[in-house]
């Protein structure tokens, strides 16, 4: 199972549930790319034994969070997945009032919007919006872009504090070691962009065909970090047009957004908006 942002400690707690804990897993080995399933190739990603997973998967299937493929033996991401999902992403509010501006600024300069979250090691995305025509890359409302490698990510972590940035990326490097070095680079420039001009870069370095930039988006106390980017083809969306016009155009973005998200009062009390 996947632990990054567990510690062993409250893996053994006596209120934790394991097999709940295994269940999840399970929904999420089910992405984008692999939509379909079979038991075999479950068990090999989430380590446990197979007749664990048939259990689990049946159950799943009961509860309607999994339903059939094409093929007997393979299993897709029920509806009960989808609406738990759709109220995960609507339940601020956020996606919703930020839908209307992202679509406004997407068409207004031919760029791709994308408003993320982070979830472990990745930036997920909670709304996006694209103008028609442009090059579109296979992103969408619940696509999980790389932390050390995505302008959200960047943004993100440019954002945070410095004691909850460095045990975020010692989490990073301890799970692709190889690929540190060069994305520890791109975050340090990415940090002192961002201390600079209050932006992030990435010019072709997740995608070579697409430049964008990235901005957080922070709650009024500080404590919640969430992110936006813009972006399009390289030929259209060259540094400079990104400088001088999408940047006052995406931060403005953010400070509409910003308010929006959930603050915690004194006392444990949600503000009421």
């Amino acid at each position: 199972m996947d632990k990054t942002d567990m510690q062993e400690e409250d893996t053994k707690h006596p209120m934790f549930v394991t097999a709940l804990a295994r269940g999840l897993e399970i929904l999420k080995c089910f992405t984008a790319d692999r939509q379909e399933l079979g038991t075999t190739e479950i068990a090999r990603e989430t380590g446990l034994a197979q007749s664990t997973v048939w259990r689990l998967c049946y159950t799943l299937t009961t509860l309607g969070y999994l339903v059939p493929g094409r093929t007997p033996d393979r299993l897709r991401i029920g509806a009960g997945v989808l609406l738990l999902g759709h109220a995960a992403i609507t339940h601020t509010g956020i996606a919703e009032f930020a839908q209307p501006l992202m679509k406004e600024l997407a068409d207004s300069f031919e760029v791709s919007v994308s408003l993320g979250e982070r979830y472990r090691d990745g930036m997920v995305i909670v709304q996006r919006s694209e103008a028609r025509g442009i090059l579109s890359v296979n992103l969408h409302v619940g696509s999980s872009l790389d932390l050390a490698n995505s302008s959200l990510g960047w943004a993100y972590l440019a954002a945070i504090g410095d004691e909850a940035r460095e045990a975020l990326m010692a989490k990073l490097q301890a799970s692709a070691p190889d690929e540190w070095e060069a994305k520890s680079r791109d975050i340090a420039e990415a940090i002192r962009n961002y201390r600079r001009s209050g932006f992030v870069f990435n010019l072709g370095k997740s995608h070579r065909d697409i430049n964008a930039i990235g901005v957080p988006v922070i709650s009024a106390d500080g404590k919640r970090v969430m992110a936006l980017t813009c972006g399009g083809a390289r030929s259209h969306m060259t540094r400079e047009r990104l400088v001088s016009v999408l940047v006052p155009e995406l931060q403005a973005l953010a400070q509409r957004i910003a308010p929006l998200i959930p603050v915690d009062e004194p006392g444990g009390a949600r503000r009421k908006r």
